[in-house]
């Protein structure tokens, strides 16, 4: 029984060795594979990085040689690429840089994006969105309702510059379970026509959507967008009022005060808190006698926002030394002599 044992024992010593061998020689294998395919594209950068500056600085005619011949100095020439496109901004480097994709480069990614593995599919779509490649008939047997949410992410990005007449739609079936930062991302990829036709359609985004899309129109800070996020302060939800606030603020225009005025008086803190910070838009004889009822607001956060605001005018800080003086509030009264005290800041 023991020498039975011992011999397997042996055995399975063997056959460890023995897959340890196998895993060796795999590794081995893959490694030679690996720096083979490094030397090739490293091979190409060196021999063409300067011919492509010279072809993007318009020193030089297109020169075949920049055409890649194998997969890894496709990855050469995608290196090349991204790098000009975060770097450099002048739209005739992306022209070119859309034209050979389109011509040379096509059929490369719809290979990838039709590959069984994920990650080949979701590298293929990126680079698709990156130098936006044309190919619409592809795009069709890519709608799987197996699709995950990073391919219908990238395919929304692709939809936007190559099926614009149907993005809204897509929008609108696509993006399920996309968080506010997608949203973010996705409506930053767009341009302005398009992001200004979301608007007809964002109550039927989840709430994700809607926060991030009124985010994204406050960054813009175009007065367009005013009427648009004036209507969303009506909303029911606390959330839109709010981000609709910030997003006014932001583009930094108040048209007709009287529009804003109830949030003055708001039982939600976060809402008074934006229209002490709101109120800045307007010169401070407009607004000083609701400023002066915000600076005796019983949540902190308002009254230092009030505060601040008020110091921020040319004639902040003779208002506050006299509040100072003939306020009953002492809350009040610490805040208004905290903001004198650092001179207006």
């Amino acid at each position: 029984m023991i020498f039975v044992t011992v011999e397997l024992l042996i055995e399975i010593i063997l056959l460890l060795v023995l897959v340890l061998m196998c895993f060796g020689l795999y590794v081995a294998i893959n490694g030679i594979r690996e720096n083979y395919w490094i030397k090739e594209k490293k091979a190409y950068l060196d021999a063409e990085e300067v011919n492509w500056y010279l072809y993007f600085s318009g020193s030089s005619d297109f020169s075949k040689s920049l055409i890649p011949k194998t997969t890894k100095e496709i990855q050469g020439v995608e290196e090349i690429f991204i790098s000009y496109l975060k770097n450099v901004s002048d739209p005739g480097v992306r022209e070119k840089i859309i034209k050979f994709s389109n011509e040379y480069l096509r059929d490369h990614y719809l290979k990838l994006i039709h590959s069984k593995k994920w990650s080949i599919r979701i590298n293929g779509l990126k680079r698709i969105v990156d130098f936006e490649i044309e190919c619409l008939s592809a795009y069709r047997k890519l709608d799987r309702k197996s699709n995950s949410k990073e391919e219908n992410f990238q395919l929304l990005k692709i939809i936007g510059f190559s099926r614009r007449e149907q993005f809204i739609e897509e929008l609108i079936n696509r993006s399920t379970g996309f968080s506010e930062y997608e949203y973010k991302k996705l409506f930053v990829s767009i341009d302005e026509e398009l992001l200004g036709r979301i608007i007809s359609v964002v109550e039927n985004l989840p709430s994700t959507g809607q926060y991030a899309f009124i985010d994204i129109l406050g960054h813009t800070r175009d007065m367009k967008y005013l009427k648009f996020l004036e209507s969303q302060l009506t909303s029911e939800y606390q959330e839109i009022r709010i981000r609709s606030l910030k997003a006014i603020d932001a583009i930094g225009i108040v048209v007709e005060l009287e529009n804003y005025i109830n949030f003055i008086t708001s039982p939600f803190w976060e809402e008074r808190l934006m229209m002490a910070k709101l109120l800045g838009n307007l010169p401070l004889n407009e607004t000083v006698s609701h400023l002066g009822a915000l600076l005796e607001d019983e949540s902190w956060w308002v009254r230092s926002q009030a505060a601040k605001t008020i110091g921020k005018d040319k004639d902040g800080i003779e208002f506050l030394k006299e509040f100072s003086k003939t306020t009953d509030d002492k809350y009040a009264m610490e805040m208004a002599n905290e903001i004198l005290l650092n001179g207006g800041n």
